[in-house]
């Protein structure tokens, strides 16, 4: 499996969505749609070429257009999958809306050029999947299938040369460059009363090794004793950072382990195989974005952002 398709199937959506069809399913099929898309509103753009002038020319052929009608044939593609078993493919539209979402506000906390439309596109078309209208509705499917795609493969290739995401739903870390997953890991973020910050920061410096020291007074809550890591790459100049934590078991990452015994303290534990090949990839400056994950349209997504617009955390002191 490639690099590209390994992240394509990852399962970026929320606890509790219907999983009957297989997500790499799912996003294969969209992303197949997308692209036809996409040479098809490439090909209207060759056929827009006669004179403005010419009295007789027929009216301009858009790539918006061309886009609109081929959306609309692949609606009348579905409608036969539709009418065997419509809960199927309104459920699988749901998956393909929740990463697309996920997606989108990732590249809006990156202020990628494209996010707001393709966004507000997923969002239209996402209106209508609770239609009862099964015209509607199946249009509505292809409109989400092909958007997600649409922002997906803009995040894999008109994205940062050099990405690290972080989901909060998932617990989960993935590096990117040019469109290849690097590092594809689960993570365990920071407690309820010490979150790490949602939003978009940077590499700012690296350590190997480095000791934790922690910030509270012994006595306090959330006090710890020095702990020696073996690498950490900071993120956030409040002390957030990624690193390995050896006295975490393997097992206990990933999913619900923001919840559990095992929470940071606003640092994001990675396994060491993970930080290891952090380290030396990241140059300072790499941009490590911290989002939600939930599957919830952007607005909501983005209103969780607690750093400012220079990434700088408007929380307090974090660590370990």
């Amino acid at each position: 499996m490639s690099a590209s398709a390994l992240w394509r199937s990852r399962p970026d959506w929320p606890a509790g969505w219907p999983r009957r069809l297989s997500p790499r399913a799912l996003l294969v099929g969209a992303l197949s749609v997308g692209l036809a898309l996409s040479s098809t509103a490439a090909s209207a753009i060759a056929l827009n070429g006669r004179p403005a002038h010419d009295a007789n020319a027929a009216p301009a052929i858009t790539p918006a257009a061309v886009e609109r009608a081929a959306l609309q044939a692949e609606a009348s593609r579905l409608a036969a999958a539709f009418q065997a078993d419509p809960q199927a493919l309104r459920a699988s539209a749901q998956v393909a809306l929740a990463v697309g979402r996920n997606d989108a506000t990732v590249a809006t906390f990156l202020k990628l050029r494209w996010a707001a439309r393709l966004s507000a596109a997923i969002e239209r078309y996402g209106a209508m999947l609770a239609s009862t209208d099964a015209q509607r509705t199946t249009l509505g499917i292809a409109g989400v299938q092909h958007y997600a795609a649409q922002l997906h493969n803009g995040l894999l290739h008109d994205g940062p040369a050099k990405l690290i995401i972080v989901s909060v739903q998932r617990q989960h870390m993935t590096a990117l460059e040019g469109g290849r997953v690097v590092v594809d890991a689960p993570v365990t973020t920071g407690r309820p009363s010490l979150a790490t910050d949602i939003g978009a920061m940077r590499v700012l410096h690296k350590d190997a090794p480095w000791t934790m020291q922690s910030p509270w007074p012994k006595g306090s809550p959330e006090w710890y004793p020095d702990t020696v890591v073996q690498m950490v790459v900071w993120f956030t100049a409040n002390g957030e950072g990624l690193h390995d934590a050896s006295w975490q078991p393997a097992s206990t990452l990933g999913p619900g382990s923001q919840l559990g015994p095992f929470a940071s303290h606003g640092c994001i534990h990675v396994p060491l195989s993970a930080i290891t090949t952090l380290f030396d990839w990241a140059p300072i400056g790499t941009p490590v974005v911290v989002y939600p994950g939930d599957g919830s349209p952007v607005a909501s997504q983005t209103m969780q952002q607690s750093v400012d617009a220079m990434g700088n955390p408007v929380s307090g002191v974090r660590g370990a």
